[in-house]
């Protein structure tokens, strides 16, 4: 009968797994299990099966090597994911403004010296431009720039780090990204607006945008709000 366990990491080593996510394309549970079943190989390996690496002899005399366990059981997961159907958003269904917040959440990553995009640095490239759905919408409830960077300061720190070489998106954004586009939809409108990421990111719920969000009053019902009460499209 199969059994389950629940594993707890620290926000440190969950954020590197949500890294390697991101960078694989493997989920963080598939990660954790190729990894314990790596470490079991070389640590308590089953006296029945042949050690990673040893050769046998083969009908032919020939010898062959026993490829790593880690290797197929990365190439057995990755297959298991790549096959999953998947939907692709293509980016010019975004607004221009929407596509100047992605470039501008990187900014904002960047200078602060994280080797990842969260949904913080995208809910501070809210703020980007004035014409900004978003930053209109937030403008509305009350929530400026000022309190936001305030609030995240306080959760993240502003210790000084390391320009990064390589930046990537977590599995966060690409939900957030996701959800935007469904909202989209939804709401019956043409593209993908500042308003429907800002919309997506208090949707999301445990990111740490969707956390300032709420603190500050712009929950997902103030801001779906005002965003339908908005009757210029974004550029």
């Amino acid at each position: 009968m199969p059994k389950a366990t629940t594993v707890r990491f620290t926000d440190e080593i969950f954020a590197r797994l949500d890294q390697a996510s991101a960078r694989t394309g493997m989920p963080v549970n598939s990660i954790v299990v190729a990894a314990c079943l790596e470490w079991m190989e070389r640590h308590t390996p089953s006296p029945m099966e042949p050690r990673i690496g040893v050769e046998l002899p083969t009908t032919e005399g020939m010898r062959m090597t026993v490829p790593p366990r880690w290797a197929t059981i990365r190439r057995a997961v990755e297959q298991a994911v790549w096959k999953r159907p998947s939907t692709i958003y293509p980016f010019e269904q975004f607004t221009s403004g929407a596509q100047k917040l992605l470039t501008l959440a990187q900014t904002e990553a960047l200078k602060a010296g994280f080797s990842y995009i969260g949904t913080e640095h995208m809910l501070l490239a809210s703020y980007g431009d004035a014409d900004f759905q978003a930053a209109k919408i937030l403008g509305a409830l009350g929530v400026d720039e000022a309190a936001v960077r305030s609030a995240l300061d306080k959760v993240l720190g502003r210790k000084k780090r390391p320009v990064p070489t390589k930046i990537i998106p977590t599995s966060r954004v690409k939900k957030v990204i996701e959800q935007a586009f469904q909202l989209c939809g939804s709401m019956g409108d043409p593209r993908v607006s500042t308003g429907h990421v800002l919309l997506a990111l208090a949707t999301e719920g445990e990111g740490i945008a969707a956390h300032v969000l709420k603190d500050l009053g712009a929950t997902k019902v103030r801001i779906q709000s005002e965003l339908s009460g908005l009757t210029e499209p974004e550029a």
